[in-house]
């Protein structure tokens, strides 16, 4: 009902668990959709209150359910007669009795750049974000996360995250833990073969960060064409989600039998979108901690 056949983003979840929002992607235009738990199961997903008409995509709930910070795609004010432009902006909705407030854009030191993507919120109201980094003229774009921190009401500028161990500016798509004690992002350089984007966590070392550490399953050398993106963790801090556009390797001496197997495997997800996916988290966690306080130690 939620990861159907065509290109759908992670959904983030209200702290009940019994509602989501997530990105379903058309070919040059995305929108934000909503479904609610009930008895029977997850409602048909619907155009969320606020979405629209922009193209709308990554939302995020704050920790306290009360916030949904998302990034858009619209256009900037311009001179009467010159070509419209766009850019993608962090944008909020405040929840109210009576549904979701207006959208409004941050402030202009939380959206540092014209190509915002993918915030993350902590509990105590920091903004994490991905955004391209400085590079030198002629050279290809990067990405960094950044930070912006929430003190009294209002957003310090947003300064971009470092790693321990020197790790490159190729980072994006961050989840931050609700006390931000871990980082859980992508990448598409820090594990062979480059290009190829697979997720990767970071804990809390004082007042920076240990050094990125891949996030290792059963299968995530599944095929080099795909990649795995856009991580969310449940409320209850137990399930990581993400994205990710694998596909099942074709047997090129297959049987018409299998064939017929993989025609209704294309009609339920297996047709190189992006599909959700899901790992249990806690596993992970006490398997990296020690490993990350060893690096530590040896240090």
């Amino acid at each position: 009902m939620i990861s159907g056949p065509a290109n759908d983003g992670t959904p983030t979840f209200a702290p009940d668990g019994r509602t989501l929002y997530f990105t379903h992607y058309g070919a040059t235009w995305s929108v934000i959709l909503e479904s609610h738990r009930t008895d029977a199961g997850w409602s048909t997903p619907v155009v969320a209150p606020f979405a629209g008409p922009s193209s709308d995509v990554q939302p995020a709930f704050s920790p306290d359910g009360r916030t949904l910070v998302y990034a858009s795609r619209r256009q900037l004010p311009g001179s009467p007669g010159t070509p419209p432009k766009y850019a993608f902006n962090l944008w909020r909705v405040v929840r109210t009795p009576s549904g979701w407030s207006a959208p409004e854009r941050l402030p202009d030191t939380v959206n540092i750049s014209k190509n915002m993507h993918n915030p993350s919120i902590a509990a105590n109201g920091d903004i994490y974000f991905t955004s391209p980094a400085a590079t030198q003229p002629g050279q290809p774009q990067a990405w960094c996360l950044y930070r912006a921190a929430y003190r009294d009401g209002s957003y310090d500028r947003a300064y971009p995250l470092s790693f321990s161990d020197g790790t490159p500016l190729d980072a994006n798509e961050p989840f931050i833990a609700p006390d931000q004690s871990y980082l859980i992002f992508g990448s598409h350089g820090l594990r062979p073969p480059l290009g190829q984007k697979h997720l990767f966590i970071a804990f809390r070392r004082g007042t920076s960060w240990g050094p990125a550490m891949l996030i290792r399953y059963e299968g995530d050398d599944w095929t080099p064409s795909g990649e795995d993106a856009e991580p969310q963790v449940s409320p209850d801090g137990t399930t990581l989600y993400f994205n990710s556009s694998r596909s099942v390797p074709i047997d090129p001496a297959r049987t018409r039998a299998q064939m017929l197997a993989d025609v209704e495997r294309l009609d339920a997800w297996d047709n190189g979108n992006n599909h959700v996916w899901t790992l249990p988290l806690q596993p992970l966690l006490g398997a990296l901690r020690p490993r990350q306080q060893g690096q530590a130690d040896a240090q």
